[in-house]
């Protein structure tokens, strides 16, 4: 199936979306303004990625990210550096201060699950550690204040009890459309830090099931599939270019919308993302207008599973990643670095609605201190020696020995 380009954005990368109070409950929350600057800074850190992810996949594969996951777990890790590292951590996520980022996170939380009563979204944090070897106070206070996260004490010499845990805490939040995120656990394992993100939502206008009918779907190579898909005509906010078309489908009660983009047929998909800025996004949602759309989607079902550190490091994410330079020192006091970031997402789309989850995983590692290894040297052949003075370097003495006993 050709990229699908349409889930970029979708509501976990939140960008686009308009957001309201929600007027059917007695507990009413806004965006404040720093919380609405760093969700502009995670959309522009998610175009980014985005980018850096559709690089290094393979053509013709599908593109699933949830920049906010990505966002929360290392806003949680950020918590932690210092020195250079904290500096190169911010530049890339674009966040700006570590106090404004944890509190804008805490408030886009409390929103987000109010923002509408119809849509299911849960947005949770985790911090599992070496049980031996606590993280500092002040860190732990910081996350489970402003990331509500779960902090617990692993075991991680049981590696299968521990991936059991964490795996299960995962399968939990996304509600089974993610059982795992963590496949193994080094030895020098000292930290994972996970986000999960889950998201429900029924359409506002749903598609009639019986309308489905199979139909062609053609991939990026020219050659055509068959696939369900789903109809209807209704009337949309809508936008169109020189490059590319987009509607907007509603959620509930319109709080939260898919934005379905399809490039001209002489701009491909890819070309599209690359072009794709906040400028460009923010130009595509602030100029749509109401038109009647004959819409025809795919049904689908699709889950993407990425590791991040490549991406990261050529967004200029670098020290974070070094064993020998990252400074974490705000988290403990020991050498630890990022040894993976993975990602995976979950996304399905039929006539109801949609269901999509996300994970991000920040695995943090001790820098391994090797002893000094030991050297077996066994002059068991013929060898050359040499008698020399320290200071002066004199050779007072050299030869070979080839027999011992001659």
């Amino acid at each position: 199936m050709e990229r699908l380009l349409f889930v970029l954005n979708l509501i976990l990368i939140l960008s686009g979306c308009c957001w309201f109070n929600n007027d059917e409950g007695p507990e009413q929350k806004v965006f404040d303004l720093k919380s609405l600057e760093v969700l502009s800074a995670t959309d522009r850190f998610g175009w980014e990625l985005l980018k850096a992810v559709n690089e290094e996949t393979k053509p013709g594969e599908n593109v699933i990210i949830s920049s906010l996951s990505v966002a929360q777990a290392l806003g949680m890790t950020t918590n932690g550096a210092a020195g250079e590292t904290l500096e190169q951590m911010l530049e890339v996520l674009d966040f700006g201060e570590v106090a404004t980022m944890n509190e804008a996170f805490r408030n886009v939380r409390d929103v987000l699950s109010m923002t509408d009563p119809k849509v299911e979204i849960e947005v949770a944090n985790s911090v599992w550690y070496l049980e031996s070897l606590p993280a500092k106070q002040s860190f732990k206070d910081t996350v489970e204040a402003y990331y509500d996260a779960v902090f617990k004490g692993v075991d991680f010499s049981d590696s299968d009890k521990a991936k059991e845990m964490i795996n299960g805490w995962v399968d939990e939040k996304t509600r089974g459309k993610i059982p795992t995120i963590i496949d193994q656990i080094s030895d020098q394992q000292y930290m994972f830090l996970v986000n999960a993100v889950y998201f429900l939502g029924k359409w506002k206008y749903q598609f009639d099931e019986t309308a489905t009918i199979n139909d062609n779907f053609y991939l990026s190579d020219g050659s055509a599939i068959e696939v369900p898909m789903m109809n209807m005509k209704q009337t949309f906010p809508y936008y169109s270019d020189n490059a590319l078309r987009a509607v907007r489908l509603p959620y509930g009660n319109g709080s939260f919308n898919m934005i379905l983009i399809q490039p001209l047929e002489d701009v491909d998909v890819d070309q599209l993302i690359e072009n794709m800025d906040v400028g460009k996004w923010e130009a595509i949602v602030n100029n749509m207008h109401e038109q009647n759309i004959a819409l025809f989607l795919p049904r689908f079902e699709v889950a993407c599973k990425y590791e991040l550190n490549a991406a990261l490091k050529n967004m200029g994410m670098e020290l974070p990643f070094s064993a020998l330079q990252a400074n974490f020192s705000n988290m403990i006091d020991a050498q630890v670095y990022i040894s993976e970031v993975n990602h995976k997402t979950y996304l399905k789309v039929d006539e109801e609605g949609t269901e999509a989850a996300a994970v991000t995983s920040v695995g943090m590692e001790l820098t391994s201190v090797s002893p000094e290894s030991t050297v077996t040297m066994k002059f068991d052949r013929p060898f050359f020696f040499a008698i020399t003075e320290k200071n002066s370097g004199a050779v007072l003495f050299s030869g070979k020995i080839e027999n011992p006993l001659e």
